[in-house]
């Protein structure tokens, strides 16, 4: 398919951003479980040796958190009801209610 009649569902920024909080979460889950159970200590073998897990797992949560914020100010703006979405809402106030 040409790059002419290609439609871009998401821009390379967002899922860049996205793929950064998906493999930080897993390095983050991977150090901190490593560091609560003392007997899961094998897993930070994925970063070479205990200490660099340690080193690693707070700055890992940093760049989590700093993604997430971007991804929050791009998208709140999207996520705020207009006055279009009433009737949508009331629309669906059964299916909400357990009806």
């Amino acid at each position: 398919m040409s790059k002419s009649k290609m439609i871009v569902r998401t821009k390379f920024i967002d899922r860049a951003c996205h793929w950064t909080v998906v493999i930080c979460f897993f390095l983050v889950s991977l150090s901190g479980i490593a560091l609560f159970f003392p007997t899961l200590q094998w897993l930070t073998e994925t970063f070479g040796t205990p200490q660099m897990g340690r080193i690693l797992h707070p700055f890992f949560g940093v760049l989590i958190f700093i993604a997430l914020m971007f991804m929050f100010f791009r998208f709140v703006k999207h996520n705020i009801p207009e006055k279009e979405d009433l009737p949508w809402v009331k629309g669906h106030r059964g299916s909400v209610e357990g009806q």
